[in-house]
């Protein structure tokens, strides 16, 4: 999975030159969406504009997040409509063309529910539904993912945070105190119902948010050129050459009567690449030497380079990655076991039953055994 960005093509002069860059990736990589000429002043507000716009997002949050009322509450849902509004416009200021009204729609009906379940699953005062609306955070976000041609991720993202939305419900279901009825919400503890350092974790959202800004407006235009056919090409020879399979069942569908293996260079290299695609050289059943030029679906897909990097580059992250979860399971495993175990003696004990485990009796033993 190799993303590439474009070059803006622009230079300062004598009034100033702005750039903006923003927009959801495409196969050719981050576009530029737009170039305006600016006074300086207006390249300073440039600069300022998104971290006002991302202080003023999460002044808001902050209103949702604190102990207010009804009205504070009301304050702050306008606050980060208006903000979010304010975002979208001075986005789309910027967006000429694209690659189509359905992949903006989709690209602005996920960002929605993404941003919205998330704000929702912070400020629930019923940690359940904070479970629920994480669910739609994990698939509005998959979803971007699939926007982006980043298949890999979108499903990971989901299969992985399947068993953490399990193991959530789970923590929640054992751990919460969970109020008698809907409007009976105040019974529930203050710690499920309201955030404890509401300004804290608001001021790490700035930092990051401020941050991936940052990133946008200023740090495109510092990324590399896109690459060329010919770097594809390579990059396609280089993997191709190890799915021995693959390589051979598309020699022969171009050339049936190929003789295996093809022929190698210097450096044992049997896959070759220039700007016209990738092409092995050997003989035929005939005896004749040839060149074969194999088609654009015989190179690895966009899966198969991610599954060789895993596999050929990292193999240490996956197998830790597996060992992490497998150790998570666990321990929610033994948190429910306990859980459960002290509440099937509290229904013993209410029907007069004996308990399963004598816990005073166990206490008196420790402090006859320590008096001794």
């Amino acid at each position: 999975m190799r993303l590439c960005g474009v070059k803006p093509p622009c230079s300062p002069s004598k009034g100033g030159l702005s750039c903006i860059f923003i927009g959801p990736l495409s196969r050719s990589g981050i576009r530029a969406l737009g170039v305006q000429w600016r006074s300086k002043d207006s390249i300073w507000m440039d600069g300022v504009l998104p971290y006002i716009e991302c202080f003023a997002l999460l002044a808001s949050l902050y209103l949702l997040l604190g102990r207010g009322s009804r009205a504070t509450r009301a304050l702050g849902i306008l606050g980060g409509l208006g903000s979010l509004a304010w975002i979208y416009v001075a986005a789309g200021e910027s967006i000429i063309g694209g690659e189509g009204v359905g992949r903006e729609v989709l690209f602005m009906i996920f960002g929605v529910i993404a941003v919205s379940a998330a704000v929702r699953m912070i400020t629930h005062s019923r940690p359940v539904y904070s479970a629920i609306y994480f669910v739609f955070v994990v698939l509005s976000s998959a979803g971007l993912f699939l926007l982006l041609e980043a298949e890999f991720m979108a499903f990971a993202l989901v299969i992985v945070y399947a068993g953490a939305v399990l193991i959530t419900y789970m923590f929640v279901l054992m751990l919460a105190q969970q109020a008698s009825s809907p409007d009976n919400i105040t019974e529930a503890p203050e710690y499920d119902r309201v955030a404890r350092e509401p300004a804290a974790a608001v001021t790490v959202g700035f930092i990051f948010l401020t941050a991936v800004f940052g990133a946008i407006y200023q740090g495109v235009d510092r990324l590399p050129p896109p690459a060329g056919e010919i770097e594809k090409n390579i990059a396609r020879a280089e993997v191709l050459e190890s799915l021995t399979k693959q390589l051979r069942s598309s020699i022969e569908e171009v050339e049936p009567s190929f003789q295996w293996p093809p022929e190698a260079d210097g450096n044992q290299n049997i896959v070759f690449a220039d700007d016209e695609g990738i092409y092995v050289i050997g003989k035929t059943d005939a005896g004749d030497h040839q060149t074969v030029r194999l088609g654009t679906s015989a190179g690895p897909r966009n899966t198969q380079f991610v599954g060789w990097d895993l596999v050929g580059r990292f193999p240490a992250s996956l197998e830790l990655a597996g060992v992490i979860l497998l150790l998570a399971m666990f321990g929610a495993v033994i948190l429910a076991r306990r859980q459960i175990e002290h509440g099937e003696d509290d229904l013993r004990a209410a029907v007069g039953m004996t308990r399963l485990f004598d816990y005073e009796e166990d206490d008196s033993s420790d402090e006859e055994g320590s008096s001794a």
